[in-house]
């Protein structure tokens, strides 16, 4: 306001008028006072500049380049082109103010986590929570800020914490009254995630109901979509095929009406999931899923999604017995997902063990597959690490090392907290009675 007022000629007085005395323009010029609506717009109008130039020091035309540079930067992002969002968000964070500020510290968060580096995504989301609580203005919704802090902490494979945050968040909603919103539903189908890769599958599936009508009095296809999505993945959990692939094919219909191509491609992934776990596997149909969603992940630059789809596709070549492709594609999803560490990663690891087992490196593999259900088990996903060991024990078997088979099977069964009883083990000697 100085700079203005001396360009233009004016003494403090001058500029106060009949507005406000010299003194507390002098005051607002040394930052000691911050002026009231009003104020500010009869400065602006003595000053022939906008109230925005007065507040932020940006002419309206840089704010209508900022917001044209956002727009960029958002198409970027959506497209999969990661380093040109990420190199636009940053300059725009450093140089714009407000809204524009809020807005491009939200795309780096969403590029940071589409990059797998979660720890910054989390710094921004963290950031952004605390400026919306303040009740700064342009800051996202607190309800989408706190799903992703949710999200982000379940993708870090910190699955306890996840749940903690998302729990609270929910109380946080009801307390507010906003129950059954649409974002509000999208929360709660973070929390029945987060639940189910702990392997809480009973408080997956009991939350996974309760969304699931609540989005269905709602009527938004979008957040009907979310919720039988994870719906899908716990009744598969539970060993409810029959019922996961209805689930599946509902939420397909409902994303192939509204959702980005992304979304959609990775619900295929899911519904590939599903078939190659069927009895027999639906080998053919998984494929047929899978090419498609890796089609449309390929071309979005899709970090995470696009290991998904290509570790499953490693595990269809492990079905049909081409251990050398499996083992082909499970690298791969590893080499891009190895920034993130979250549970993606361990996944893929334990397919590429399994392919070593099967193609004829059977120690190599195993301690592979180790690693991998190890960290499982650290970050607190009992049901995915139990799965490990399971799929592990088979394929020692299938290459003749029954005791380490039956290893793997114990440390399954700790898994799902099956733990060996107190009888001696010189009972598994003794003749069994009758």
């Amino acid at each position: 306001m100085r700079a203005l007022r001396i360009e233009r000629g004016l003494s403090q007085a001058d500029l106060a008028g009949d507005l406000v005395s010299p003194s507390y323009v002098s005051l607002i010029e040394a930052d000691r006072r911050s002026p009231e609506r009003d104020v500010l717009d009869g400065l602006a109008r003595r000053l022939g500049c906008s109230v925005l130039y007065l507040e932020t020091g940006v002419s309206p035309e840089e704010v209508n380049e900022q917001r044209l540079a956002l727009q960029f930067a958002e198409i970027a992002l959506a497209n999969g082109a990661l380093a040109q969002a990420y190199e636009q968000f940053t300059a725009l964070a450093s140089v714009a103010s407000g809204e524009i500020r809020f807005a491009a510290s939200w795309g780096l968060a969403r590029t940071h986590e589409a990059l797998g580096h979660l720890h910054n995504a989390l710094t921004h989301v963290d950031a952004l929570i605390d400026a919306a609580r303040a009740g700064e203005p342009g800051t996202p919704g607190l309800l989408i800020l706190l799903n992703a802090r949710c999200r982000i902490y379940r993708l870090a494979g910190d699955f306890t914490r996840s749940i903690e945050v998302g729990e609270a968040a929910v109380r946080e909603v009801r307390e507010l009254g906003l129950e059954g919103t649409e974002e509000e539903i999208r929360l709660a189908s973070s929390l029945v995630a987060s639940y189910f890769s702990r392997g809480d599958l009973f408080g997956a599936q009991h939350l996974a109901a309760q969304v699931i009508t609540r989005a269905e009095k709602l009527g938004s296809r979008k957040a009907q979509g979310n919720a039988y999505w994870n719906a899908c993945t716990v009744a598969a959990a539970r060993g409810q095929l029959t019922l996961a692939l209805e689930l599946a094919d509902k939420t397909l219909a409902l994303l192939a009406e509204s959702s980005p191509d992304r979304n959609l491609a990775a619900m295929r992934v899911t519904y590939g999931w599903l078939l190659l776990r069927c009895d027999p596997p639906r080998v053919a149909e998984a494929d047929a899923m899978l090419a498609r969603a890796r089609e449309v992940l390929g071309d979005v630059a899709a970090g995470r999604d696009l290991a998904s789809c290509e570790t499953e596709m490693a595990r269809s070549a492990l079905i049909k017995g081409d251990f050398g492709e499996a083992a082909c594609l499970a690298e791969q999803a590893i080499g891009r997902c190895a920034d993130s560490g979250g549970a993606e990663l361990q996944f893929a690891r334990v397919v590429s063990g399994l392919a070593l087992i099967l193609g004829g490196r059977a120690e190599e593999g195993a301690q592979v597959v180790t690693h991998a259900a190890e960290c499982l088990a650290g970050m607190g996903s009992r049901l995915e690490s139990g799965q490990a060991w399971r799929d592990l024990a088979e394929a020692l078997l299938r290459c003749g090392r029954g005791e380490a088979a039956i290893d793997a099977l114990r440390r399954a069964a700790d898994c799902a907290g099956a733990w060996s009883s107190s009888l001696p083990t010189q009972l598994t000697s003794m003749p069994v009675p009758g």
